[in-house]
């Protein structure tokens, strides 16, 4: 009886030990899959904006022959065309890449910016290449242009229009 007794003491061991076992198997799986998928969202977006170059394209733009209607053929419209022409027309062709992490702001890790220029006579004066590694960091100024007139606090702003507004017997162009 007491063999009976240390036999059952063993099998009970066992079996508690092999359901910690299962515990502890699935909680190391559970926390390798919420680190796995942790880790995959931390995965860099990339992001391909704008203008895809095609060197071969570019190379058909000759300058001083191409016109406007030849480059719009080979390269599509432009992303951008100049606001204050002086000589003639300037089309922008832009791309961008960018990634970004999460919630983190956009990086840019490419720029490429062909600028075709026309003379009078819409014919390509010059083509221009400019990369990331050309553009200038500006400041944005914060100030902010002074309004006339009084601010209005809270109160006003919410009560001001109480008793400005007549009925509509009194208004109108025929009651005066």
């Amino acid at each position: 009886m007491g063999s009976e007794l240390s036999i059952q003491r063993i099998l009970v061991n066992l079996k508690r030990r092999r359901d910690m076992r299962t515990k502890m198997n699935l909680k190391t799986g559970l926390c390798t899959i919420f680190l796995g998928f942790t880790l995959i969202a931390c995965d860099p977006i990339k992001t391909n904006q704008g203008y895809r170059l095609d060197p071969e394209q570019l190379a058909k733009i000759e300058t001083g022959v191409t016109n406007k209607d030849s480059v719009q053929e080979l390269m599509g419209s432009p992303s951008s065309i100049a606001t204050f022409q002086t000589e003639g027309d300037a089309w922008y062709y832009i791309s961008s890449k960018t990634e970004h992490i999460a919630f983190f702001e956009k990086e840019v890790m490419e720029r490429d910016i062909i600028v075709v220029l026309f003379d009078i006579n819409d014919i390509v004066a010059d083509i221009k290449d400019y990369t990331k590694e050309d553009g200038q960091e500006i400041e944005i100024v914060e100030r902010t242009t002074p309004t006339g007139g009084r601010k209005l606090g809270f109160f006003e702003q919410l009560f001001g229009n109480f008793g400005r507004f007549s009925t509509q017997e009194d208004s109108g162009p025929f009651n005066q």
